[in-house]
Order: structure tokens, then sequence, then C-alpha cells
């Protein structure tokens, strides 16, 4: 990893659900963690089928399309629309 790349570090609340059975939700999407290195930045999503998914800029997560990822964050668009979905 360069020096440029930011890695997000885990909340208290997401590193203490890490490690225990049932607590993160398992019913829609979830957001597991951003690198944060301009146009190569990336994010891990964890999809409603337990599937791990990497999604960089531009990719499509469902009907949306991933327009920026910032630390533990990232921004979509969905039918115009702007929605984003946070780390836990």
């Amino acid at each position: 990893m360069s020096k440029a790349d930011k890695t997000t570090p885990p909340t208290a609340q997401t590193q203490s659900a890490a490690t225990l059975t049932d607590k993160l939700p398992l019913n829609g999407v979830t957001l597991l963690g951003t690198v944060v290195a301009g146009q190569a930045s990336r994010a891990l999503i964890r999809m409603s089928n337990g599937r791990v998914q990497q999604v960089h800029l531009g990719d499509r997560l469902g009907d949306a399309t991933i327009a920026a990822i910032e630390p533990g964050l990232i921004h979509m668009v969905r039918n115009g629309e702007a929605q984003r979905l946070a780390m836990p």
C-alpha cells in the first residue's frame, strides 16, 4: 500500500461487533471497510446473501452507481438520487 492510501480504522462499535456473532445486519448490504486512494479507492461490501464484494468508483451495486468513496462511507447514485452507505 502506498503512503497516499488511507485505510479506514474500524470504529470501536464495529471492532467489538466483529468478534461477536449476530451483530452485523444480515438482511441488507453492509459496508465493511474502505480504502481511500484517489481514483483507486475501493470498498468492501457484505451483500445480503453473505458474499463479500469489492467495489470501485463507477461500479454498480444493484441499481446504484458508486460515485465516491470516503473513509467509512460510500456515496451512490440511484435513479438520480444521492444515497450513502456508512460503516456500522
